[in-house]
């Protein structure tokens, strides 16, 4: 009996994605494409590497999202050990994942605009939306009219 090993984890993709089209006569979108995965801690932190495989819908999704070589994502998916002959022809076990879904991972890293501007930013549309700013709360301390 074969049972799935259903898989979630957060890694970088190792490539730049391109879209491709199978050749079985069904025309089916997939993509193809290395996660790596940090696992471990100071001296002794290495990588895991998955090989991830994305089909039809979900193909074509990723690409739009411009998903790119270093992109933090999500995945979940079910994975299988499949055998393959190294370059030396010694047999060596890659860890293949079938995608089911993904998502971009949430990051800590500022956005890219300025502090000033992004608070500028944020007490107008603050104000359109009818909140008062922090500092004027009104007379019953409440952000909003």
């Amino acid at each position: 009996m074969n049972t799935p090993v259903t898989i979630i984890t957060t890694g970088r993709v190792t490539a730049d994605l391109e879209l491709k089209t199978s050749q079985n006569g069904k025309n089916t979108k997939y993509v193809q494409f290395g996660l790596a995965v940090n696992k471990g801690y100071g001296e002794k932190e290495h990588p895991n590497f998955y090989n991830c495989l994305l089909y039809g819908e979900d193909a074509q999704r990723i690409i739009d999202a411009k998903v790119k070589k270093g992109s933090l994502i999500q995945i979940i998916g079910d994975q299988e050990l499949v055998e393959y002959n190294r370059k030396d022809g010694s047999p060596g076990w890659m860890a293949k994942v079938t995608l089911l879904s993904w998502n971009y991972a949430p990051t800590n890293r500022p956005k890219e605009e300025t502090a000033n501007t992004a608070g500028a930013d944020a007490e107008s549309t603050a104000a359109e939306e009818g909140f008062l700013p922090a500092e004027d709360c009104g007379e019953n301390g409440l952000p909003f009219n």
